[in-house]
């Protein structure tokens, strides 16, 4: 579906901006969209390097190198990692806007930490053990390939991206003055009345069915996403043994539903787990030096 979507609007972007060129004309009818194609690939391609990684972060994350005093903050942080194992190979560490306790992990070697977690540590609010736990869980996700940040992906699915985010952003509204039951249900009410509408009035109606369709579906991949995404993180951090701090940290501060709590019971007692490890063998062995000049 995310392919589906950015193929035609990338498509569209490149007759828009390349079209208006004689030389991009005489390629023939399709020389724009091949053009577009090439340009793309190239893009995706270049964005899959390191320097292209920290451009994204930079770009899409407006993530920077860590000043002074944060690079002093996090240096407990970055001995508790190595000494646990985390990270395997060499990773970069980039300073990110926002007043929430966040980490974010993009393409195969760069965290981007929230401003928000280093005051965090800065003023004992968050432990360094905490701290540590939180940037592990998002490691284990990044070493996975479950990071929502992949470059090449990035570039190749920039238009789903912003589908995405305006339907988060319209849910999220919603989600203020209805619970996700109700809105689940709204959407499939919507979606039947559309086709009863098509098959009776205009079969134009159908679009708002495939709408709905659409909607739900996004709703339910990014549901099933951020589950993998937390089975895989929690993985990684029984295999680093930080899984009981980051047991308390989201009993004390995340949203305390069912789920939390049975992630946190997971947590302290791994062999309540069922399945094998997502991760891998045994735990991870520190190779290389953490990185935190963003350079």
């Amino acid at each position: 579906m995310p392919m589906l979507m950015s193929a035609p609007m990338w498509l569209v972007v490149g007759e828009l901006t390349l079209g208006w060129y004689d030389s991009v004309r005489h390629l023939g009818r399709y020389g724009p969209a091949a053009l577009t194609l090439v340009v793309l690939l190239l893009l995706a391609a270049a964005a899959d390097t390191g320097p292209g990684e920290r451009w994204l972060a930079r770009l899409v994350l407006r993530a920077r190198a860590p000043r002074l005093h944060q690079r002093h903050t996090l240096a407990p942080v970055a001995e508790i990692l190595l000494r646990h194992g985390v990270p395997p190979q060499r990773l970069v560490l980039l300073v990110g806007p926002g007043q929430q306790v966040g980490v974010t992990a993009l393409g195969r070697r760069t965290v981007v930490v929230s401003r928000g977690l280093i005051d965090a540590v800065w003023s004992g609010q968050l432990r360094p053990q905490q701290a540590a736990a939180v940037i592990t869980h998002e490691v284990g996700v990044m070493r996975s390939g479950l990071t929502r940040h992949d470059p090449a992906i990035m570039v190749l699915l920039a238009p789903w991206t912003v589908w995405i985010t305006w339907i988060a952003i319209m849910w999220g509204v919603v989600a203020a003055f209805l619970s996700h039951r109700v809105m689940v249900a709204c959407l499939v009410i919507h979606a039947g009345v559309g086709i009863w509408l098509g098959a009776t009035e205009d079969p134009a109606m159908y679009v708002s069915t495939v709408v709905m369709a659409v909607v739900l579906a996004t709703w339910w991949s990014i549901r099933s996403w951020d589950r993998a995404r937390a089975q895989v993180g929690d993985q990684y951090l029984l295999q680093a043994d930080l899984a009981g701090v980051y047991a308390d940290l989201l009993t004390a501060t995340f949203n305390n539903d069912d789920y939390t709590r049975d992630r946190a019971v997971r947590l302290r007692h791994p062999q309540l787990q069922h399945g094998p490890s997502v991760v891998g063998d045994g735990p991870p062995v520190a190779s290389a030096v953490l990185s935190t000049t963003g350079r």
